[in-house]
């Protein structure tokens, strides 16, 4: 039967005071800084995979990235299906506000989402934001997900030349519904690489090198620690979160 290994990884970086970036692996939420990836072998029924970025600048950026995987993860079932994958987002979004007006202090929090959900027939994948997902596929570097950036804020190579995005789940001090983007691609492939990330990686390391990472590497957690390794060696100015996936069996000369 089909599964997949799973390596994953979070981090402050070297330059911001807190992590508040936060990542799923199933029903397990990993947050604050790893000292060394995560590696599970998942069975091939199903797995949910989410990076969430919460958002620097404002309060509580850290209580809306795990608030939102909390919430997701309890909804596992709606957004693993790709009819009420959005209306999913959108209640975890409706959730942030409702929690802004049970605490002052949080009023404005907002998070980015990415995330995928695999079986052995289909690989659904949604964001809002600007954190990424990729598959890596016959030596092509292919992103699945959308930048909710203006047209000009994404260079050739990947980088972002602007930092202001066009939504998110909460960000604001009233009530803004979303429209994540959701896809359904075929399953991943034997000799294929998922990565999930937030923009400290994509900031740091452009799409090049993460092919040229994902090409080199035989292991998922390989691949973390080397594009670990090049964000932190490029300054790792912001928090830095990634989840890879690869089939349990796939071979790799």
């Amino acid at each position: 039967m089909t599964g997949w290994t799973i390596a994953a990884f979070t981090h402050g970086g070297r330059v911001r005071p807190a992590n508040e970036d936060a990542i799923s692996i199933g029903t397990r939420v990993l947050k604050c800084d790893m000292n060394t990836p995560v590696v599970m072998m998942v069975p091939g029924d199903g797995c949910l995979l989410m990076v969430a970025d919460g958002m620097g600048g404002h309060a509580e950026g850290a209580r809306a990235s795990r608030a939102v995987l909390n919430y997701l993860v309890a909804a596992a079932d709606r957004i693993s299906n790709p009819e009420s994958c959005a209306e999913a987002i959108e209640s975890a979004n409706q959730h942030l506000y409702k929690l802004m007006e049970q605490q002052e202090t949080t009023l404005g929090m907002g998070t980015t989402l990415v995330g995928a959900f695999l079986t052995p027939t289909a690989l659904l994948t949604f964001n809002v934001g600007d954190s990424r997902s990729y598959l890596f596929s016959a030596g092509r570097l292919i992103q699945l997900s959308h930048d909710d950036v203006a047209d000009e804020g994404i260079s050739r190579s990947g980088h972002r030349r602007s930092h202001a995005i066009t939504q998110a789940l909460g960000g604001s001090s009233f009530p803004v519904a979303v429209e994540p983007h959701v896809n359904v691609d075929a399953p991943l492939g034997a000799e294929e690489t998922l990565l999930l990330c937030s923009d400290g990686l994509t900031d740091m390391v452009d799409d090049n090198e993460i092919r040229h990472v994902l090409n080199a590497a035989n292991k998922p957690i390989r691949s973390v620690r080397d594009l670990v390794g090049k964000a932190f060696s490029a300054g790792a100015r912001d928090n830095v979160s990634l989840i890879v996936a690869r089939q349990v069996d796939a071979p790799r000369s």
